[in-house]
């Protein structure tokens, strides 16, 4: 078994005490900045470089401009898809019309209102996984754009479900919710269904506003340099 998974994020893992246990939803407010998006992706690879499985739903960006991206630091994210370590979920391209189409590493869905697809999609790769591991690493980027097309308590019911199947199945990892987009009563909802909530300012501000490991500090400085992250 193990106890703490270790982000490898230079400096972070000792503002959250050593790391997140398997089974951790952790909610990550953002403002809205690309290098909210950049820290999730350094997250998800430097599981891959350990052989940890990572699973990214986005439904903000096509997988296709955020392995472009990744690359700007030298995050090879396609070694990843090669390994089946990696897995999608795009709830973005066939919303935006793009000429896309499902392949082994990469579900196409609907976009936001499609949730049955989505569960179903993330359910998938949660099975695949369990081959390999028996923890993974996710990011669900973003909860706002589903609570921007569907009723929030559509998105409560939905999340009570994907949730509990991320806990039991050993997931550890982030959802992302969009800084003052939303009525405070939604984030105090999420805050409580959550494990932890974690805030990045816009300059780069790291705030930790609860966490289920115990952490002396409650905020830092995170720096983005060429090759990623570090928190100081």
């Amino acid at each position: 078994m193990v106890d703490l998974i270790a982000t490898g994020i230079e400096g972070f893992d000792d503002l959250i005490g050593g790391g997140f246990p398997p089974g951790t939803c952790i909610l990550l407010i953002t403002p809205p900045i690309i290098e909210s998006r950049l820290f999730c992706l350094e997250y998800i690879y430097k599981g891959l470089l350990v052989d940890e499985p990572g699973m990214i739903i986005t439904m903000d960006y096509s997988p296709e401009s955020l392995k472009i991206r990744a690359l700007q630091y030298g995050w090879i994210l396609s070694r990843g898809e090669e390994n089946k370590l990696l897995r999608w979920v795009d709830g973005y391209s066939l919303n935006a019309k793009k000429d896309v189409k499902s392949t082994d590493t990469i579900k196409r869905i609907g976009g936001s209102i499609a949730l049955s697809d989505l569960t179903i999609g993330m359910s998938q790769i949660q099975r695949d996984f369990h081959q390999i591991k028996d923890y993974y690493r996710f990011i669900f980027d973003s909860l706002s754009t589903l609570f921007i097309y569907n009723d929030p308590n559509t998105i409560y019911r939905f999340l009570r479900v994907i949730i509990s199947k991320l806990r039991m199945s050993g997931g550890v990892g982030f959802f992302t919710l969009g800084e003052g987009m939303h009525d405070p009563q939604i984030e105090m909802t999420l805050r409580y269904m959550m494990d932890g909530t974690i805030q990045i300012e816009d300059n780069l501000k790291i705030n930790v506003l609860n966490l289920p490991t115990p952490s002396a500090a409650k905020s830092a400085q995170l720096t983005l340099a060429k090759t990623g992250f570090s928190v100081k």
